[in-house]
């Protein structure tokens, strides 16, 4: 079994913590959150996956779950990256640089802890 380097430790528990929170408040509105004002094009898309959006909470409850709780952490890596470079798109989309900090951590934690396991994924790109 490999040990864990303390600062990948404390990233993982952080960025599922963070996850948990996020999608929580969307749930409960314990934080007033908003998407800001936006752009046409970011509204549109918006309240075309409205119906979608509480299904993506869940899932983000369940990776941080998994990434609390240390299992399937390779893989929940990957699965989170296409969902943080979203998250990155629609926040410069929609030009709001005070809203857009979230999108940031999550994306750069993320890239992080991909690079920290990047042995593990070397036979994907084989």
């Amino acid at each position: 079994m490999e040990k864990s380097r303390p600062i990948f430790k404390f990233l993982r528990i952080l960025l599922g913590i963070f996850l948990i929170a996020y999608a929580l408040n969307k749930f409960l509105h314990i934080v007033p959150s908003s998407y800001g004002a936006m752009q046409p094009l970011a509204q549109d898309f918006i309240d075309s996956v409205a119906i979608y959006l509480p299904a993506l909470y869940i899932f983000e409850i369940i990776i941080g779950l998994f990434l609390i709780f240390n299992k399937w952490k390779t893989f929940i890596y990957i699965v989170l990256f296409p969902l943080s470079v979203a998250f990155l798109m629609f926040s410069f989309i929609n030009n709001d640089l005070s809203e857009m900090w979230p999108a940031i951590l999550v994306a750069a934690i993320n890239i992080i802890l991909l690079l920290s396991r990047k042995e593990k994924y070397k036979v994907l790109f084989d």
